[in-house]
């Protein structure tokens, strides 16, 4: 993806002469290597490879974007012709996704993963997706940035023991690709193939919930990132982000969006209009913070960050990245008893909100049933429903004493567009959420 840089800065420069113009070359080759496994057999490795450059403009309000396959500086001098309205004798001939067998990148996960296979869960179906994604950004009056991220994600079923006979159960993990994530692994595999008694359907009702193990990160995910992406719809946490407004959840609750947190999925060093990210509160003390933004949308505080692409071929938008929330002081024992009766849940496997109305809702694959403090019955699949507001209210002010990585929180589609995330979190007890079994 090499670009003659000093010959780009002058034609950026010419596009961009205001101080608030913009324009920008963003240049993405992403890598996939896909394998998948059944009971510790590796099918065949493939790898899947797509460049593309964009060129993009905005001035006095109008935003132009131009886009052609393929990486370098031929593509960036194309895609530039392309945004002025211009034919292009040398553009770039198109460049068809590729498909090739035996990568060798994939040589250190077919020697590593069989052994935690077949130790912790032999029985499954599992894909495991290798994604390494390089990008180089030139932007008007700007430095060339260049960065590159390296993914692991694993999705599929495992098989389990149960009192009734095996049972399949839902398994995802989301992680950097890197040597420290292999204890992080081990767990998830061990949890998911854990033998337990075959759970009993859901009573649908109104249930107190303590969101364990991260997965209140999911929640915090959909009812306040989300609402506070700066280009989402207005919703009901919108009159709340005023200066005067109150606090509207428990003043022990510190929630920040935080994009330099590399350890987690979401996680990057410069955004994709090559902006160096910082963590953005989105509650404080309980009070509602600040929005996630972009160059479009910072305003005169700037972009925070978190212009993100979910294709060379997209125009950046404000996203989220990593939720994380702080921990409190509370213990698991503490929190079983406070919880009385209700449900406690380790893992949410998906969400999603409506902003206009702050109905979201949280699907759950099992959970357990507490009494009395005191755990019982395994339940479920079912789903959590509540109002954001609603729900932000009653929440306890109590929060459990180690956040935890949600490994099961990786990717996130908003209008279509799917971009990495994920979050950590403390056990979080909140009242009052309904519950539905999942039909």
């Amino acid at each position: 993806m090499e670009w003659d840089d000093a010959a780009l800065a002058r034609e950026l420069e010419s596009l961009a002469p205001g101080s608030d113009d913009v324009a920008d070359v963003f240049s993405e080759r992403l890598t996939e290597i896909s394998i998948a496994w059944r009971d510790g057999s590796p099918g065949d490795p493939r790898v899947c490879v797509e460049t593309g450059t964009a060129a993009r403009r905005r001035a006095r309000g109008d935003e132009r974007l131009a886009f052609v396959a393929g990486s370098g500086d031929a593509a960036a001098r194309a895609a530039l012709r392309a945004l002025r309205g211009e034919p292009s004798d040398d553009a770039p001939p198109a460049e068809a996704p590729s498909t090739e067998r035996g990568p060798a990148e994939a040589a250190r996960w077919m020697r590593r993963l069989p052994a935690l296979l077949a130790r912790h869960a032999p029985r499954h179906r599992l894909r495991l997706r290798l994604l390494r994604t390089e990008r180089r950004i030139a932007s008007a009056r700007r430095p060339v940035v260049e960065s590159a991220r390296r993914l692991v994600s694993i999705e599929g079923i495992v098989v389990s023991a149960s009192r009734l006979g095996d049972e399949e159960r839902p398994f995802s993990f989301h992680a950097p690709d890197g040597g420290e994530i292999a204890d992080a692994l081990k767990a998830a595999l061990v949890e998911a193939a854990a033998p337990r008694d075959r759970p009993i359907p859901v009573v649908a009702g109104e249930t107190d919930v303590v969101l364990a193990n991260g997965s209140a990160a999911v929640l915090f995910h959909e009812i306040l990132a989300h609402p506070l992406e700066a280009d989402a719809e207005r919703s009901p946490l919108t009159a709340s982000a005023s200066a005067s407004a109150g606090p509207i959840t428990v003043t022990d609750l510190d929630v920040r969006d935080d994009p330099r947190r590399l350890d987690l999925f979401g996680g990057y060093e410069r955004d994709d209009e090559g902006i160096a990210p910082r963590a953005v509160k989105l509650l404080l003390s309980g009070r509602v913070g600040a929005r996630i933004s972009d160059r479009s949308s910072g305003g005169r505080t700037g972009s925070s960050g978190h212009g993100r692409r979910a294709a060379a071929s997209e125009p950046p938008q404000p996203r989220s990245s990593n939720v994380v929330v702080a921990a409190g002081s509370a213990t698991s024992e503490e929190l079983v008893r406070r919880l009385g009766d209700g449900l406690w849940i380790d893992e949410i496997q998906s969400g999603s909100v409506e902003p206009a109305s702050g109905a979201f809702r949280l699907a759950f694959h099992r959970a357990r049933r507490v009494r009395r403090g005191r755990f019982t019955d395994e339940i479920g699949p079912g789903f959590l429903h509540g109002e954001m507001l609603a729900a932000l209210r009653r929440i306890e002010p109590v929060l459990g004493r180690e956040a935890h990585v949600c490994r099961t929180l990786g990717w996130c589609a908003r209008d279509g567009l799917v971009l990495p995330v994920q979050g950590e979190a403390p056990d979080v007890l909140v009242r009052g959420l309904s519950v539905r079994p999942a039909r």
